[in-house]
């Protein structure tokens, strides 16, 4: 009788185990390698209190990002470079969250030659908002600059140091012997910290303080693409693909500079992440001060956007609310704070055919704007939640259309009335 008990009891653990498992719902997710270690932290605090919920995460770059979730297509993901950061395991061929740094373009959401969204007949609407401000940081190996004074720079050095009309560290720090040569270190791949440091590069670079042979500098994921045949790459110039791979480049490489994400950088401490390399203060074009990229001087910066920024208050009517290239503000440059800054962005269904998946990412959102311990971990990473910048009012706003529905829109992820015409992702 008791072996009897006991193989029912076992039999009975068995079958709760393996309807735990099948239970288990898995979420895809990846794209901005910039952002890629605090949204992985998210994830792992959101599975640690919901089991039967993972995520997974590949930071295969802002323009695998955005390419995997237009067309569902897992093998932006699955043919990532070797040593791309990664988090949890891809289940299935469905992308169900995006990631960039960089805001989606018109012809992307028109144009299917350009990657349009493809799947809008099943999925719904597309819906693009911001997550979190970002600063860009301008990183360097110490070896060859000293640690007491540090680095600081004007937007003309950054544009000469870019473009490659500054190759002497002499140049910048005159204790520093001439002939110095700055190995400059920049994203090969198409990458959404590119994006927001060329977006900045367009509005303050000139014939003057730099070498670009294409003026205005166009804004752009490809770094590359900035240079043409007439004036190429410069030689003092190597390509790493994604921000784990440029910070290990810069780590490794004594006199290298390159424009990263603050997450592999000192001035974010508390992030996984950290290397040994230091940040310059950079001078505000606009106020004439000089800011280095903490936390709160990037929620300075965003909270005072200067000459060609967009979308500076969230969409007011349900015609704007539709249209998802109003939900993200561009800040190509401040009148103070730090200067070099932007947002990074979620790209999303309106519709989820499993209904658990969307209101899992319904309620890691709402966290992440909302609930103390994800927003310490968007501080812990160098980065400015929400909750604290020009960008507050989107926070609301996006509680009221997309994870919810206090504004009557029924635009909200998984609406019963939107998603009946619609199977969904």
């Amino acid at each position: 009788m008791i072996r009897k008990h006991l193989a029912c009891t076992i039999l009975a653990a068995a079958l709760s185990v393996s309807a735990a498992h099948a239970a288990t719902t898995t979420i895809n997710a990846g794209g901005s390698s910039l952002a890629g270690p605090t949204y992985i932290a998210e994830f792992q605090a959101y599975s640690t209190t919901h089991p039967a919920i993972l995520f997974d995460y590949t930071a295969a770059g802002s323009g695998a990002g955005q390419k995997a979730f237009l067309n569902n297509d897992i093998t932006q993901f699955t043919t990532a470079p070797a040593g791309t950061l990664t988090y949890g395991t891809i289940v299935g061929t469905q992308v169900d969250i995006g990631a960039s740094d960089a805001v989606l373009s018109a012809s992307q959401l028109t144009n299917p030659a350009t990657g349009s969204y493809a799947n809008s007949a099943v999925d719904g609407p597309l819906i693009q908002i911001p997550t979190i401000g970002v600063p860009i940081t301008m990183a360097y190996n110490e070896s060859k600059v000293p640690t007491t004074a540090g680095l600081t720079l004007t937007d003309a050095k950054i544009c000469g140091i870019l473009s490659g009309k500054i190759t002497d560290w002499h140049t910048l720090v005159a204790t520093i012997p001439a002939g110095t040569t700055i190995q400059v270190i920049y994203f090969s791949n198409s990458s959404g910290t590119t994006f927001l440091t060329t977006q900045h590069l367009n509005a303050v670079c000139n014939a003057t303080n730099s070498n670009f042979p294409v003026l205005p500098v166009p804004i752009t994921k490809t770094f590359a693409s900035v240079f043409n045949t007439t004036y190429p790459v410069p030689a003092n110039f190597t390509g790493e693909n994604a921000s784990s791979a440029v910070a290990a480049s810069l780590v490794a490489t004594a006199g290298s500079f390159g424009y990263l994400s603050p997450d592999f950088t000192l001035i974010a401490p508390l992030s996984a992440n950290t290397t040994t390399l230091r940040v310059a203060k950079v001078v505000n074009g606009i106020s004439g001060v000089a800011y280095a990229p903490t936390v709160a001087n990037t929620q300075l910066g965003l909270s005072h956007a200067g000459p060609g920024s967009t979308n500076a208050t969230p969409p007011a009517t349900l015609t704007a609310a539709m249209d998802p290239l109003n939900w993200v503000p561009t800040v190509p440059q401040t009148t103070t704070g730090y200067s070099i800054v932007g947002y990074g962005t979620m790209e999303l269904s309106t519709c989820y055919a499993n209904k658990t998946a969307g209101t899992a990412i319904v309620n890691i959102l709402k966290a992440q704007y909302t609930t103390a311990s994800y927003v310490t971990i968007i501080k812990n990473n160098g980065f400015a939640p929400l909750v604290n910048t020009s960008a507050a009012p989107y926070k609301t706003a996006l509680l009221n259309d997309f994870l919810g529905n206090a504004s009557g829109y029924n635009l909200n992820i998984n609406n019963a009335t939107t998603c009946a015409s619609y199977a969904g992702r």
